[in-house]
């Protein structure tokens, strides 16, 4: 793997009420594969990576052919939007996103690329250490299930602040 920016301090000066998810990347930059659809898919996934790179995080995900993690919209019978799955620990930690393109089409209705943006911004959470659904319910954040996938395509301050204590 290529030598990364920053290393995990560990997460002493996380808030109490921050859950993290202990299938993340060791570092918040990390490396996918190029990815390849149609202008329809294309451009709300890479608005995505986008999304975390205008944070102000340490967030920079990149692609690379030589990444060992990738994604991919399968058409699935399964009711999910997006599913993030780690594989290997520390450094040698990578995954696989998976959108489902049938459920994603299905649901989104015309805001079909909010829908893409949204869930690969939320499954690259998962990525940079985020739990699915926050404690502190009044916080608005990319990794709530219940967002509005229409309109909430970014990640929120608390979102941000997560990826910052985690990574610090």
């Amino acid at each position: 793997m290529v030598a990364v920016v920053g290393s995990v301090a560990g997460v002493a000066a996380a808030p109490a009420h921050a859950t993290y998810y202990s299938g993340g990347m060791w570092s918040s930059h990390f490396f996918i594969q190029p990815y390849s659809f149609n202008s329809t898919w294309q451009g709300p996934l890479d608005q995505a990576l986008t999304n975390w790179y205008n944070t102000p995080t340490a967030a920079w995900i990149e692609k690379s052919s030589s990444a060992s993690s990738w994604m991919e919209a399968p058409n699935l019978s399964d009711t999910w939007y997006g599913l993030y799955t780690p594989f290997g620990s520390g450094s040698g930690r990578y995954f696989r996103i998976q959108l489902n393109s049938r459920t994603l089409s299905a649901d989104a209705g015309g805001n079909f690329g909010n829908w893409v943006t949204s869930s690969f911004t939320h499954e690259l959470g998962h990525a940079l250490s985020l739990a699915d659904n926050p404690p502190v319910a009044s916080n608005a954040s990319i990794m709530r299930h219940d967002r509005n996938r229409s309109t909430l395509t970014t990640p929120q301050t608390y979102d941000i602040n997560d990826v910052n204590n985690f990574y610090s």
